[in-house]
């Protein structure tokens, strides 16, 4: 007869492989059961060489997921020549670890975040390994501007793409690499080699003990001579020179204080007459303007003085002919009936010169 079975027994053991199971499931798993993931599309229009499956998703330089498979074509228009990247983005890491309170999963929240500027790019891990991942951020520029979608049929929620530039950086890469290696290395090793030889000749053949001992010999024949008494003598007299003079400089400055700041005087007293010098003229200048009422009297001044001139001129000729006038008066002045008598031709006595009769 057998015996029974431990009830007790078998429940510790039951207890004890779904403790194993869990435990498995989380260390396996890497927890995965407990993550809420989502998955996204990208179209990238470039090369995705060294980007592989399970290669980091990261936002801002976190990692937040992964690629989870990457295809040549996937629901897209037939001329369309991007390459469709599946990724898997942890919701639950977003929230709890980075502390961002968008849910992604949901349409609108998704539509909002791509308007505001959220963009997919590919970024290089390591410039050694050249493996690549995939940097989600939100650029501020980029607000309003969503290019339109490349899936026809909307499977997945398409995360735009941006070109990375990865593809001119390493044909510029490759382009320094051929030309490094192009570069003669080994003529330019033997060129520093001989360089190096006639150096090292060049040394060898200086002389540098006759160098040590000329100028040995000629710092003590400075020596000799700054010890010499006469030498000692003329410093003593240069000095002496040299403070006469500053004695002379210091006297001759005081001397000079006084009579620059009476030239200074000078300076300014004759620049004021020259101002008042100027505006003399300028009242002169003023005053013999044609407009000027000065220069009006002046001129009619200056006229009448020309018609007194004339008539004195016309006087001196009249009197030098007629030098009787003088004693006579002019003729015809009180004889009413001289004023009648013909005028004398020319060159005969006038009346005036005769005497008349009766008196």
């Amino acid at each position: 007869m057998s015996a029974r079975a431990n009830p007790t027994a078998i429940g510790i053991f039951v207890t004890g492989a779904t403790a194993l199971a869990v435990l498995a499931l989380l260390v396996f798993g890497s927890g995965r059961i407990f993550r809420r993931q989502e998955t996204f599309i990208i179209y990238f229009n470039e090369s995705v060489n060294n980007l592989s499956d399970g290669s980091p998703v990261k936002f801002k330089g976190v990692q937040i997921g992964q690629v989870r498979r990457i295809t040549l074509r996937y629901n897209q228009a037939t001329d369309s020549s991007s390459v469709p990247v599946l990724i898997d983005i942890d919701l639950s890491r977003l929230r709890n670890n980075l502390g961002v309170e968008i849910n992604l999963a949901d349409e609108q929240v998704f539509d909002e975040q791509v308007r505001l500027g959220l963009r997919a790019k590919l970024q290089m891990q390591s410039l050694l390994t050249g493996l690549l991942y995939i940097d989600l951020d939100i650029y501020d520029e980029l607000k309003d501007k969503v290019p339109p979608a490349i899936q026809e049929v909307k499977d997945y929620k398409e995360i735009p793409a941006l070109p990375s530039g990865l593809t001119e950086t390493m044909k510029a890469l490759n382009t320094a690499l051929q030309n490094i290696s192009q570069v003669d290395l080994k003529g330019i090793s033997d060129k520093i080699s001989d360089l190096l030889t006639n150096l090292n000749s060049g040394v060898k053949d200086i002389d540098f003990k006759g160098i040590s001992d000329s100028l040995t010999s000629a710092l003590k024949n400075l020596n000799d001579l700054l010890a010499d008494p006469k030498i000692q003598e003329l410093l003593a007299q240069a000095n002496s020179t040299l403070k006469s003079f500053q004695d002379l400089s210091q006297n001759a400055n005081q001397q000079l204080q006084p009579i620059s700041s009476e030239v200074q005087l000078t300076m300014q007293r004759a620049r004021q007459t020259l101002d008042q010098a100027d505006a003399t003229l300028n009242t002169i200048k003023q005053m013999l303007e044609p407009q000027s009422p000065l220069r009006f009297e002046l001129d009619q001044t200056l006229e009448q003085v020309s018609g007194a001139g004339r008539s004195i001129r016309v006087l001196s000729d009249y009197l030098e002919r007629n030098p009787q006038a003088l004693l006579f008066g002019k003729p015809g002045q009180s004889d009413p009936a001289s004023t009648t008598a013909p005028a004398a031709a020319p060159g005969t006595a006038t009346p005036a010169s005769a005497p008349r009769a009766g008196r």
